[in-house]
């Protein structure tokens, strides 16, 4: 792939990441579990859906919806990704205006709209505005959708090809890690996270703690990959990471957990629902979760903050079977 090509690509993902942070509300995770209903839904992963179709989140559904319009990207005719982005949501919620009388969305506006990012004339652009109104009817007929708020059905328009991950590609060296100073102090963020979450401490307090961690330990487990000769993926498995510690410290759970304590249900639960209902990349690109959270609890171990991470790492092995065959179902 050429360096342009390549630059294009990686605009139109960001893209799409952008629009799929835009989709979601605004809320602020809460640690509190007293007095709290939680919502009582299937794993995406597990929903019965009708032949040809496969379970997406709201927001996931929106970014397949778009690729049209994010194809301009590629195209080089939209410079600014957010102008794609835009022009996506209006006519994501101009298809909606079609059916309720509280959106109040006029197509002439959509058109010139359309006329103006992609720079179509006006017969091509009302063509496109009518092409992507069929196509959300195509991807999520009305008459199939589900009850579960922010799921979705969406047909299954293309197929992959789904592998096992290939261990062989890693070459892990066995040099022994010494731990730095910028180690020790990753250890004892960690250690403050666990006695807040322990302590049932409210969000509020330990936000920016958490922030800090995050990117500490993104950057420290980004440099052990590197000293242990991890080149391919000492990008990709770092922002793995950030996914899983997001799901540990800052989503809601009926038990209070830090990364010595998950329960494997809830290790379960990260691979059968959350990374499938809240990651959008490309669908081979799943299969990097579990080796990534591997060398991940490695790391703990080498830095000092966890002593045996055996019994995870066996759990992660047992569950990687499952999930790649939830994958090869999913996509294939």
């Amino acid at each position: 792939m050429s360096k342009k090509k390549k630059k294009k690509v990686i605009a139109k993902r960001k893209a799409q990441t952008k629009l799929k942070k835009q989709m979601k509300a605004k809320i602020k995770p809460r640690r509190s579990v007293s007095n709290i209903d939680f919502m009582d839904r299937p794993a995406i992963s597990a929903m019965d859906t009708p032949p040809g179709f496969r379970a997406v989140s709201m927001n996931q559904g929106m970014v397949e919806y778009a690729k049209p319009v994010m194809d301009y990207i590629e195209k080089d005719i939209v410079k600014d990704p957010n102008d794609a982005l835009q022009l996506a949501m209006l006519l994501w919620n101009y298809d909606i205006h079609l059916e309720r009388s509280d959106f109040k969305i006029n197509k002439k506006d959509a058109i010139k709209q359309i006329e103006k990012t992609l720079k179509l004339n006006a017969q091509e652009a009302a063509e496109f505005c009518d092409m992507m109104v069929q196509r959300k009817e195509y991807l999520f007929p009305k008459e199939i959708q589900p009850d579960h708020p922010m799921t979705m059905f969406i047909r299954q328009d293309e197929h992959f090809f789904i592998s096992e991950f290939n261990y062989d590609s890693l070459k892990i060296s066995e040099e022994i890690f010494i731990p730095t100073n910028d180690d020790n102090e990753l250890v004892q963020l960690l250690i403050q996270m666990d006695d807040y979450i322990a302590e049932g401490t409210g969000y509020d307090e330990w936000e920016d703690l958490y922030f800090e961690m995050e990117e500490k330990c993104k950057r420290r487990f980004e440099n052990w990959l590197k000293f242990k000769g991890v080149k391919e993926y000492n990008k990709d498995f770092p922002y793995n990471v950030e996914i899983y510690l997001n799901f540990i410290y800052r989503y809601l759970h009926e038990d209070a957990i830090n990364l010595k304590t998950v329960n494997p249900i809830y290790i379960e639960e990260f691979f059968v629902d959350h990374v499938l209902r809240k990651v959008l990349v490309e669908p081979h690109e799943y299969i990097t979760w579990p080796p990534a959270l591997k060398l991940f609890y490695s790391f703990l171990k080498e830095i000092g903050y966890l002593e045996r991470p055996e019994k995870v790492i066996k759990l992660l092995d047992e569950i990687e079977s499952v999930f790649v065959k939830i994958l090869k179902a999913r996509f294939s």
